[in-house]
């Protein structure tokens, strides 16, 4: 499966946007974006002031052996790859997610869906998996340590993995995201070292689920992205090692990682000249070693 950038609330027509902002009841930010040009085909650059406009993704480095309240973080994919865990299985978490701004007011419901391949018995199977959250602007949801993919099995080649953020703005999707909230899906989805034909229908499952709730016109994508964790030693590609990810969204081009720090009190990304933290949407993933 390969989620889109271009699915995203950021990608679409500002007529389109400004609506969808009406739909869910954010007449502020619509009419904040149509008094600044967004009539137009194009998006004029004071959209940009909405951070869930951005389509991009920067990933930084959080050490797993970071021991300081305040830790550095470094470019995921200026690092050097861990070619010991070739062969290793690893288990996959959600660590935090952090919203600057969503469309709509008050509180926002958030799907998380995942997606990759496992190496087992010599065989590649598909993983999906998907979780529903909640969060205020400049907060975060009250996730931490979410199990996502537990046991995979990494190749030669690393793994590949996906990930998107969906803003649920439709109120009648109860039953759906109580779905996503049983606990199948609150215990991550446990693979093994050979392929599981029972696997497949909880895929499907996943897969149906979140697909019906984008079928409700008040229902986005936000943010999509597809990172290539392997061992190659590369400038685009992202480093695999055991850590933490941060993977912001957003199309700053002049990010510079050094000038952020990682705060373990406040579990957030912040400056480190003033300790504020950073405006942006972005989630932290961590990547351990799986002990059966």
């Amino acid at each position: 499966m390969a989620w889109s950038a271009n699915d995203s609330l950021g990608a679409q027509n500002p007529k389109v946007v400004i609506q969808y902002l009406r739909d869910i009841g954010d007449d502020e930010a619509a009419a904040k974006l149509h008094a600044k040009g967004g009539t137009g085909q194009g998006l004029s650059l004071s959209w940009f002031d909405q951070v869930y406009g951005y389509t991009g993704v920067l990933i930084g480095y959080i050490p797993a052996t970071a021991t300081k309240a305040v830790s550095d973080i470094e470019n995921a994919v200026t690092l050097s790859p861990d070619q010991t865990l070739k062969n290793t299985r690893v288990k996959i978490t959600l660590e935090r997610l952090y919203v600057h701004c969503y469309p709509g007011r008050g509180q926002h419901e958030i799907i998380c869906e995942f997606t990759g391949k496992n190496q087992a018995g010599g065989e590649r199977e598909e993983m999906q998996f998907a979780l529903t959250t909640q969060a205020n602007d400049g907060a975060a949801a009250s996730i931490n340590g979410a199990p996502i993919f537990l046991g995979v099995t990494v190749g030669h080649n690393g793994i590949a993995f996906e990930g998107r953020t969906i803003n649920v703005g439709s109120k009648g999707d109860e039953d759906f995201l109580a779905a996503l909230s049983g606990s199948s899906f609150r215990d991550g989805l446990s693979l093994l070292t050979t392929v599981q034909p029972a696997l497949k229908p909880f895929v499907g499952l996943a897969s149906s689920v979140v697909g019906a709730v984008l079928k409700r016109s008040k229902n986005k994508q936000i943010h999509s992205f597809n990172l290539g964790f392997d061992f190659a030693e590369s400038q685009t590609s992202v480093a695999l090692r055991h850590g933490s990810f941060a993977i912001v969204q957003t199309d700053d081009h002049d990010w510079d990682w050094s000038r952020l720090a990682w705060n373990a009190d406040s579990q957030r990304i912040v400056h480190k000249d003033t300790g504020a933290a950073i405006a942006f949407n972005y989630l932290i993933l961590k990547i351990s070693p799986f002990n059966d």
